[in-house]
């Protein structure tokens, strides 16, 4: 006679056996994270409840308890379910660890999966290497993103040839991309990434196409204190002084731009001018 478990496992072919491999032979499975929640699980000799990490896949679910996730913890918790959030939607690579028969679901470790992972790939990098990664978390100056159980800085100013005003517009958690490995440090284990390298740089005809006391049409896409960022084409911005009259500009808005000055130099250039009139505001900013 069938149990409820066997049927389900028949149901789910294609995931189970995957599972029951992952348990048995350790096995790297990526599901997507659907949810974060507390769960009631052995520790040690006790039963505690600790929040988990949730994957899931044609209906089959398996935890990850928070000190077998990989996560930096926090002694706040609040912190540390933050961080676990974070992931939601995201896919992450796990070992099972064991399978919680009488519930019905698995339980797995993304630390080992990543501890794995990370000591093979560390002894082939090398600086000048394109790697496909996937940003976990996006910060006001940076992305951290992983590949093959490897953490990386994404610096924002290596994100584009042009200005980036937020990060969070060019780059969501859980986007996946190729960038080039531009600083390694095997000993700290410390990666530093970039994927302007990737793209080719604008700046070497700038000065041809923007000169000096032309008018251009561009969008805003900065707007601070010392002035307005304007994109003139992907990855050539202008920094301009803001209207004398009262009128505000917002990011977004098509501008017409003088240029006043074409800087080029190793790492780029730059292109200072000011806003001559507003050719379209941006309905989304009114």
């Amino acid at each position: 006679m069938e149990t409820g478990m066997e049927t389900r496992k028949e149901f789910f072919q294609d995931v189970w056996p995957d599972v029951f491999a992952s348990r048995q032979k350790r096995k790297i499975l990526r599901w997507p994270v659907v949810g974060v929640k507390d769960y009631t699980i052995r520790s040690g000799e006790e039963m505690k409840k600790v929040p988990c990490l949730v994957v899931g896949k044609e209906q089959v679910l398996g935890i990850i308890p928070i000190h077998e996730s990989g996560i930096k913890l926090s002694e706040n918790a609040g912190i540390n379910r933050n961080r676990m959030m974070k992931y939601l939607g995201q896919e992450v690579a796990f070992i099972v660890i064991g399978v919680d028969v009488e519930n019905d679901r698995f339980i797995a470790s993304r630390k080992a999966a990543l501890e794995v992972l990370s000591a093979q790939a560390w002894p082939n990098l090398k600086e000048g290497m394109v790697v496909t990664v996937t940003a976990r978390k996006v910060y006001e100056n940076a992305v951290v993103v992983e590949f093959d159980g490897i953490e990386a800085h994404l610096p924002v100013y290596e994100i584009s040839h042009g200005w980036v005003d937020e990060i969070h517009e060019v780059i969501q958690p859980g986007d996946v991309f190729d960038v080039k490995i531009i600083e390694l440090d095997s000993e700290n284990k410390k990666v530093t990434v970039s994927l302007k390298a990737l793209i080719p740089n604008p700046w070497p005809g700038a000065a041809k196409r923007y000169e000096k006391n032309g008018v251009y049409r561009g969008t805003v896409t900065g707007v601070t204190r010392y002035g307005v960022f304007v994109a003139l084409e992907p990855g050539v911005n202008a920094l301009c002084s803001h209207l004398k009259s009262d009128f505000r500009v917002d990011k977004g808005d098509v501008v017409a731009v003088a240029v006043r000055r074409v800087e080029l130099r190793e790492d780029g250039g730059r292109v200072s001018g000011s806003l001559v009139r507003v050719l379209r505001k941006n309905r989304a900013a009114s």
